[in-house]
C-alpha cells in the first residue's frame, strides 16, 4: 500500500546535492585559509626562533668570553 507519489531516499538525496556540494566546496576553502595561516604563522615562529638564537651566540660571545655551543 505504498503511495507513489512519495519520494524516495534516492530522489531525497539528489535533490539535496547541489546544496552539499557547495557547503563542502565552502569548507573546503575555510580549510585552505586556515592552513595557509598556520603556515604564515610556522614560518613567522621560526624567524623568531632564529633571531632569538642568534641574539643568545651573540650574547655569549661578548660576555661569556667564548664561542657559542653550537659552534
Amino acid at each position: 500500500m505504498a503511495s507513489t507519489d512519495r519520494k524516495t531516499f534516492a530522489d531525497q538525496t539528489d535533490s539535496a546535492q547541489p546544496s552539499l556540494s557547495l557547503s563542502s566546496t565552502f569548507v573546503d576553502n575555510l580549510f585552505q585559509i586556515q592552513r595557509a595561516q598556520l603556515d604564515a604563522m610556522v614560518a613567522w615562529q621560526t624567524s623568531m626562533a632564529s633571531v632569538g638564537q642568534e641574539l643568545w651566540d651573540e650574547w655569549a660571545c661578548h660576555f661569556a668570553g667564548g664561542v657559542p655551543i653550537d659552534g
